[in-house]
């Protein structure tokens, strides 16, 4: 396959962090996308990420999410 009939977005990052591609609107979109998701996953391990641990944390959320809103609505009791 020839270099020019690739389409759409492509870039490469080194070991060492370093960008090397075509500098356009959608090469920054995705480095920042990947940026965003390396931040996010600071402290999950390759494994945890293999084994799908952020789709459980946001199913967790998901549940815990509306409950806490409605406690966070109930009255507060004054302590004394």
């Amino acid at each position: 396959m020839a270099a020019d009939s690739v389409e759409g977005v492509h870039l490469v990052i080194t070991p060492e962090g370093e960008i090397h591609g075509v500098d356009c609107d959608a090469n920054r979109e995705l480095v920042r996308r990947i940026q965003a998701c390396v931040n996010a996953c600071d402290g999950i391990t390759t494994e945890e990420l293999e084994q799908g641990i952020v789709d459980d944390m946001k199913n967790i959320i998901n549940q815990v999410a509306p409950i806490l809103k409605k406690a966070n609505e109930l009255p507060r009791r004054e302590s004394a």
